[in-house]
């Protein structure tokens, strides 16, 4: 899959860990589903699909902030 290719929740989850990243790091699920303005569960739901697209478009980091958020979120380095 293309990021090119990408639609509805997808797109807007794909752009909201771009904008989001860019601004303040790694954001955290619920940062996502604010800036991409859907509920948690189809946010999870996006980036679920996003991480197992071939190629792999967003990945899981460890937050390391201790905040007890659960994990942050990347775009997935380009081959």
């Amino acid at each position: 899959m293309r990021v090119e290719e990408l639609s509805g929740d997808d797109a807007a989850v794909y752009r909201a860990v771009a904008e989001r990243e860019d601004q303040d790091g790694a954001p955290h699920l619920q940062d996502l589903a604010r800036q991409a303005g859907l509920d948690l569960e189809r946010t999870r739901a996006a980036v679920d699909r996003l991480q197992h697209a071939d190629p792999k478009l967003v990945h899981e980091v460890p937050d390391t902030s201790r905040t007890d958020l659960g994990p942050t979120y990347e775009l997935a380095p380009r081959t």
